[in-house]
């Protein structure tokens, strides 16, 4: 079922100031280059504001300092905001279609141990099972075929999708999102060489999960037990799709992990700290509070709080820019030196010659 609004309504609830209709049907929210008339788009620099006259959305939100020219009044409107990015968080969650969960109580289908608890507010959707002594508090949702391990918890208000497994022992905290496939508790990857040669030797995981308060988990993404202790992922922090977080890691509170990130075993991301797409972090590192990692770097050491690093290996960004902009002039500097007279080419250096 669809859900419309008007540009006027619109504007009221993301505090913005309205310039032009306030009776347009908004039933839509969409870029300014694929929107219809009953669409809302929004318009954040100079660059999309010279795309509005052009356009066919009826109505955008627009950051404030930013210059629309052409537009019609009596024909569109024009939604003045703080910033055009944070009210349409607030447009979005107006038009948002919660997904339908299974009713409350336990499916048919679902098999729960005798001796677990679940909240008669709990909604335990087709084939789940819930394993022996879990809780499952007020107002959670286990979609269909999660599996709860024994002695699970899963704090109120949290959802689990389709396939979720967390294993024994594991917790999860209140109002968390473990999107589809996701796996919380597998055994950390350690082995050793067999001292006899024959392969090698298995190393136990006899520690847990802890997953923090309102934390959203991606699609296929796995969070590995401690060996001894446990793996935390701190209150607020997200991780997108198939992300790796290894075993006895620490992710910090509001953390940001971006996807196909893989965080080796005992590495401690700080408060705040935002890890871009592919990055890899090896084992016993520290990533300070605030830091940022830029997308598909190769962290090798510990990153201090607050700086930006970038690269493979990555290191301090500036640093890197300025590495990368000198390598641009290197195939001249190589030219200028055969023109000289050394024996350079463009290929690679062979030698100083020609007498000198």
């Amino acid at each position: 079922m669809s859900t419309t609004h008007t540009s006027g309504s619109i504007a009221q609830a993301v505090g913005g100031r309205l310039i032009g209709r306030g009776d347009l049907a908004i039933s839509e929210l969409s870029s300014l280059d694929q929107a219809g008339p009953g669409s809302l788009t929004f318009i954040r620099d100079a660059r999309f504001a010279s795309k509005w006259v052009g356009a066919k959305a009826g109505a955008a939100l627009v950051s404030e300092r930013v210059e629309v020219k052409g537009h019609d009044e009596h024909a569109r409107a024009l939604i003045y905001v703080a910033d055009a990015d944070l009210a349409m968080v607030k447009a979005l969650a107006m038009f948002e279609r919660k997904q339908e969960g299974p009713a409350a109580g336990v499916h048919p289908t679902a098999i729960v141990d005798p001796s677990a608890k679940v909240a008669a507010t709990a909604r335990i959707g087709p084939f789940c099972i819930v394993g022996a002594r879990s809780v499952v508090a007020d107002h959670v949702t286990l979609m269909s075929r999660v599996t709860l391990g024994a002695d699970v918890g899963i704090g109120p208000g949290s959802t689990l999708y389709a396939g979720v497994v967390v294993y024994d022992r594991c917790t999860i905290g209140a109002q968390t999102i473990l999107h589809a496939n996701v796996s919380i508790g597998a055994d950390g990857f350690g082995y050793r060489p067999d001292p006899q040669g024959r392969g090698l030797i298995k190393v136990p995981h006899v520690g847990t999960v802890q997953i923090g308060n309102g934390v959203e988990i991606g699609a296929n993404s796995c969070v590995d037990r401690g060996k001894f202790g446990a793996t935390v992922v701190g209150d607020g922090a997200k991780l997108d799709n198939l992300v790796q977080i290894g075993h006895n890691a620490i992710i910090g509170r509001c953390a940001i992990v971006c996807g196909v990130t893989g965080i080796a075993g005992s590495v401690v991301i700080g408060d705040g700290a935002m890890i871009g797409g592919g990055v890899g972090i090896a084992d016993n590192l520290k990533v300070g509070a605030g830091a940022r990692i830029g997308a598909k770097s190769g962290v090798m050491c510990d990153v201090p709080a607050g700086e930006a690093w970038t690269g493979l290996p990555a290191a301090p960004h500036r640093e890197q820019m300025r590495a990368w902009s000198a390598t641009k002039h290197l195939p001249g500097v190589l030219r200028e030196l055969k023109k000289r007279g050394f024996g350079v080419d463009e290929q690679g250096s062979r030698g100083f010659g020609g007498g000198h």
